[in-house]
């Protein structure tokens, strides 16, 4: 009887498509350098075409170690087999290159893009450990941590827009630059 009621429970919720809630986290920037910063938000550049993340860099390729940016202990899956680069345009993984995924509810996830892998990439659970170097592996034009949040694949921009992240911010690691869903 008792496996027959777990069974019923069971197929309730999947028909009636439960899933976990989304909320809140707070994501601080990918480098520990005072000298990172938001080169790109809203829009390539700051002034081109369509982009809805945030593109942080401090200038260097493969030297500061690319962060993990959600300020709790999460779970960060790994996607790699890049080879590191410094210029990127290649197509690895899709244009995403050596990236991270932190997955939450209701179909948001937080992605961190673009990194040169070293002896800490991995998936792995942790609160802003060291996931690789700052790179350029896939679609990229030279070394920057992108970072975007989405919603069953859409990018969205209040994540960083609601704090007051802009160009030119701050990208250091105690630095909040945005409140994404997950």
């Amino acid at each position: 009887m008792k496996a027959m009621k777990w069974m019923l429970a069971t197929v309730a919720l999947a028909v009636t498509g439960w899933s976990t809630s989304a909320s809140s986290a707070t994501a601080v920037g990918p480098i520990c350098d005072t000298a990172a910063r938001v080169g790109s938000t809203t829009y390539y550049s700051c002034s081109g075409s369509s982009h809805n993340a945030l593109d942080m860099s401090n200038g260097t390729c493969s030297v500061w170690n690319h962060r993990g940016m959600i300020n709790v202990s999460r779970y960060y899956a790994y996607y790699g087999g890049c080879a590191n680069n410094c210029s990127g345009g290649t197509s690895c993984n899709g244009g995403a290159g050596n990236y991270y995924v932190v997955t939450g509810g209701s179909g948001w996830d937080f992605r961190q893009l673009h990194l040169n892998s070293n002896v800490s990439s991995g998936s792995k659970t942790c609160d802003r450990c060291a996931l690789g170097l700052v790179g350029s592996t896939g679609n990229s034009t030279g070394a920057h941590v992108h970072a975007d949040n989405r919603q069953y694949g859409t990018r969205k921009t209040a994540w960083y827009t609601s704090v007051g992240t802009t160009c030119g911010s701050s990208a250091y690691c105690s630095n909040r630059v945005g409140t994404p869903t997950l």
